[in-house]
């Protein structure tokens, strides 16, 4: 990719919906990377279990 290339595309600054966030992080727990990624680190899998039901969204 050449720079004119870059410089042609437009970046959006704008966040997703609330909704679409969600949606991909429920996507991204059923993953096989984030499986193995959990299975690898009990620490982190513990402490993913313990918060599993914090409303860390409002």
């Amino acid at each position: 990719m050449t720079t004119s290339e870059v410089n042609t595309r437009k970046i959006s600054l704008e966040m997703k919906s609330e909704g679409h966030y969600k949606k991909a992080a429920k996507s991204y727990r059923k993953s096989e990377q984030y499986i193995k990624m959990i299975n690898l680190y009990p620490i982190l899998q513990s402490t993913l279990i313990a918060c599993k039901y914090e409303n860390l969204v409002k």
